[in-house]
């Protein structure tokens, strides 16, 4: 499902679409005869809804024609695929359309819109075929339509390492060794080929590069050899990432400044890609998002990363064939540990820049390869007066104030070698020296007092910093310094909410304090995912968390409001009907989305936890948390979930921790093939709770006990059917189920009862456990995780019930482009036996293998893989030796 993350844009945008479709052939209006069945549509949205299998009710919400209110939160991708679809193959609009829809919703967009990736929307596309059924439109439509939307590209279509058409499962089998990988280009596939080089470099930051010869020649040089990795060091605001940028658009023929006169040629590359921490945090999937999307590989956008990473190197191997492809990863940080284990392990012919605060020693000291290390320090004499001329006649055209126009004034009109002063106090620091023009252009102080004053100091660079951080400091009200001070406590740049709570301001004196920060030039507001969030420079972060260690009371104070609001976050977005415990009513939920944008700021948080050893707010927000943690990380749950019980077993909350022994922890054992460590915390979990509550518990807490016990149990049947032990696996879920216990509790027993019946080949049996167990989520909500649904649409394939287990697979895979790894195993396995039902050998080939990819390059101790491999190997035969096409 895709989220509708701006309900106007997304029904403004939809509506300019589908009203153009209006008086196009076969949309006019058709009236009905009221006295006769009607065999046609009347309207135009009625024609459109027809063919995206919606009703017109629901089109009309979409475009926002029955009101603000009724655009929905969600809808289905592959209708909303649909409807793009039949608005692009039989209207005017062009791609900027397309790409201003789906920027209003939760589905990757990159811009600008390359064919590949536009072509992967229109594959996604569900519409009505000839059929009858629902399905994506025929290849040679989609060719026609981009065709037209693409009228300059070459007929020979660009094909990566096997095509940017592949199937999921094609892809993850190019990706099955998690070695050294070479690349395996198809028969006649070429890479992508433009009339100029692709990049995707940022606009340069000023109109004049000056100085840095040097560091400029060592680039230069090194380019022309083999040596693949370069890193840029130096102090914050030293300029390494606009030298990087200039090295980069050198290569790519547009020299400028120094890099102009260098000894040798800069160079050409085939393909310059640049991925800064400043856009999207710099995770790893972000890092392969953004090389996949360069290289044409589009189709990647919505995998999981342990698959991208084996594709998308193998397409940068492929590519290099046919000249350098340069990298430039700016910001990068030590802790960043799968982005650098990727960079170290770079195919022949890829080239990586990195910028970094962290010296080489800090970023690889476990990588043996070769590393050019470049530090850079401040700029020299001559240049870093011309550049604080050219940046003091930035701010003279920028100021309206005339006593800051005055001092700017008599900056520019001082001699060389009073300003030699200042850029010697500055240690020719580009940022320091740009803060120092600032700082006087705010009227504070004439300039030559204010050299005068940094010569008699003698600041070093770091003092410096102080110096005018501190004088800020000084003129900033306590609303400005609480919002200061509190910005050191995220991960990310945060919104609003959040940073105000932690200030502990109210919205009014928020955005006061914000706007004069933003006056001082202390932080940038930006807009993301239609929320303004507020980015500071990290010389900026480093003094809010040094006047916060220095003010005990207010820190205090802001770490339990931080956490406090957070708390309330999580419950508010996680926390479905209730289901008389916290733990259970944050089941799987649409809240999911919301939650993942603040995953940064959380998992600080939760480490945060950890190492303060703040137990109470811990345990709070793994009681809530850890079903959501199955969506991000399976390993993360059973780490946070064993400190968890740890703090809790401290706190003497018995029954607390054996939940989070019994279910946090052990479920997400066995999930992941580690049955026998979940099987020991089951076992202690069990333990626990019967020596939690004696005699004289109240009424809820022998409940919750009994709760445990009964979860226990089938925990323990579980272990012993996975092992083959059937018949002790079903006495024990006998007892579970014979102990009076919860609706979700009641759930999960039903569920077990199912699987053993279909191992003991009782399919009628099954399918009605099954189905009882989803009738009783429904008095708590209802459940969207993944084992409720896989084993009801197994169920279903068993009994020929072939609709109803395509349903029941597709119910857990609720958000295709944001579905985690474990999601996409089970939906890919279970199709597989789908199709191997209906006889459909190759597909459930295709799905099956690539399932096992998946496995193999995610956990290949997951508890399914055997019978994975199983079907895998009986298809293989079925077809004929591998023969399949």
């Amino acid at each position: 499902m895709a989220e509708i993350e701006n309900q106007a844009r997304f029904a403004e945008s939809l509506r300019a679409g589908v009203a153009s479709l209006k008086s196009r052939p076969g949309y006019k209006t058709v009236r009905r005869n009221r006295n006769s069945p009607a065999a046609q549509p009347e309207s135009y949205l009625d024609k459109i809804a027809v063919q995206i299998g919606v009703s017109t009710s629901t089109l009309k919400s979409w475009i926002g024609q029955m009101g603000r209110k009724y655009v929905p939160g969600r809808v289905e991708d592959g209708k909303l695929f649909g409807l793009l679809w039949i608005v692009l193959r039989d209207g005017d609009r062009q791609t900027d359309w397309l790409v201003d829809v789906l920027g209003s919703t939760s589905i990757p967009v990159f811009t600008p819109p390359a064919e590949g990736w536009v072509r992967a929307c229109l594959r996604k596309a569900k519409v009505l075929l000839a059929s009858g059924a629902f399905g994506p439109p025929e290849e040679a439509e989609i060719d026609r339509v981009i065709a037209r939307l693409f009228p300059d590209a070459r007929d020979e279509r660009p094909v990566a390492a096997g095509g940017p058409a592949r199937s999921a499962a094609e892809a993850a089998r190019e990706g099955a060794g998690a070695g050294t990988v070479q690349p395996q280009p198809a028969v006649g596939a070429a890479p992508e080929r433009s009339a100029g080089i692709r990049h995707n470099l940022p606009t340069r930051w000023s109109n004049r590069f000056i100085g840095r010869r040097t560091i400029l020649d060592i680039l230069n040089r090194w380019m022309h050899t083999a040596s693949p990795l370069c890193l840029i060091t130096g102090w914050s605001g030293v300029g390494k990432s606009t030298i990087a940028l200039e090295a980069a658009y050198a290569c790519l023929g547009e020299t400028r400044g120094e890099a102009a006169i260098t000894e040798s040629p800069w160079p050409r590359v085939s393909c310059a890609i640049w991925i800064s921490a400043d856009l999207k945090g710099l995770s790893y999937s972000y890092f392969l998002d953004t090389i996949a999307y360069q290289l044409g590989r589009a189709e990647l956008l919505g995998q999981s990363e342990n698959e991208k990473q084996f594709v998308v190197r193998n397409a940068l191997a492929h590519y290099a064939t046919e000249g350098t492809i340069l990298l430039i990863v700016d910001n990068v940080g030590a802790s960043d540990r799968d982005i650098l284990f990727f960079l170290a392990n770079l195919p022949q012919g890829t080239k990586a820049i990195m910028t970094s605060r962290d010296h080489r020693h800090n970023l690889f000291h476990d990588v043996s390869r070769d590393v050019l290390a470049i530090q850079v320090g401040g700029m020299e004499r001559e240049d870093a007066l011309r550049y604080l001329r050219q940046e003091t006649q930035v701010h003279l055209a920028a100021s309206s104030g005339e006593p800051g126009r005055g001092n700017l004034r008599q900056l520019l009109e001082s001699d060389d070698d009073m300003l030699a002063q200042l850029v010697e106090a500055a240690n020719g620091n580009p940022k320091a020296l740009s803060l120092c023009i600032a700082y006087i252009a705010d009227g504070v102080i004439p300039v030559r007092s204010f050299i005068r004053e940094v010569q008699s100091a003698g600041y070093s660079l770091a003092s410096l910093f102080d110096y005018l951080f501190g004088h800020t400091w000084e003129r900033c009200p306590d609303s400005v310094k609480k919002l200061w001070m509190a910005l050191p406590l995220f991960q990310t740049p945060p919104g609003e909410r959040s940073w105000a709570a932690a200030a502990g301001l109210n919205r009014r004196a928020f955005h006061q304090a914000a706007d004069q920060m933003r006056a001082y030039a202390l932080i940038t507001a930006e807009r993301s995912d239609d929320e303004l969030r507020y980015r500071a420079h990290q010389t900026v972060v480093v003094y809010g968390e040094q006047k916060l260690r220095e003010h005990d009371e207010f820190r205090t104070e802001a770490q339990a409001r931080w956490l406090a609001d957070y708390l309330d976050y999580v419950e508010n977005h996680l926390a479905r009907q209730p289901a008389g415990h916290i733990y259970w009513s944050s089941l799987p939920g649409s809240g999911y989305a919301r939650v993942r944008k603040e995953w940064p700021n959380l998992y600080k948080l939760l480490q945060w936890c950890e190492e303060t050893g703040n137990d109470d707010y811990l345990t709070a927000f793994m009681l809530r948390m850890a079903h959501f943690l199955s969506r991000i990380s399976l390993p993360l749950r059973i780490r946070f979930g064993l400190k968890a019980a740890e703090a809790a077993g401290r706190l003497n909350r018995g029954l607390q921790e054996a939940l989070f022994r019994i279910d946090t922890v052990g479920w997400a054992c066995f999930e992941i093939g580690r049955s026998e460590e979940g099987f020991a915390q089951v076992k202690r979990g069990l333990a626990i709770a019967e020596s939690a509550a004696g005699p004289a518990s109240d009424p809820a807490e022998r409940a919750e006990r009994d709760d445990l016990r009964s979860l226990g149990l089938q925990f323990e049947a579980r272990y012993h059917a996975d092992r083959g032990e059937l018949e002790r696996a079903r006495t024990l879920l006998e007892e579970a189920m014979a102990i009076p216990a919860s609706p979700v509790i009641r759930h999960r027993a039903l569920l077990l009862k199912g699987n053993l019946a279909m191992l003991l080949r009782d399919d009628e049996q099954a399918v009605a456990d099954l189905e009882e167990a989803n009738r009783i989520s429904l008095t708590y909500g209802g459940e969207k995780s993944i084992e409720p649904n896989y084993l009801l649409g197994v169920a279903y394939v068993y009994q020929g019930e072939y609709g109803k287990a395509l349903g029941a697979f597709d119910a857990f895979l609720f958000d295709p482009d944001r579905a985690n790894q474990i999601e996409r195993i089970y939906h890919e396995y279970g199709m597989a036996q789908l199709f191997a039902a209906q006889h459909r050998h190759e597909e459930a080939f295709d799905l099956v293998s690539s399932a096992l990819n998946r496995i193999d390059a995610w956990e290949p101790g997951i508890r399914i893989r055997p019978e994975v491999k199983a079907l895998r190997d009986r298809l293989l035969e079925t077809i004929g030796g591998g023969q399949l096409h």
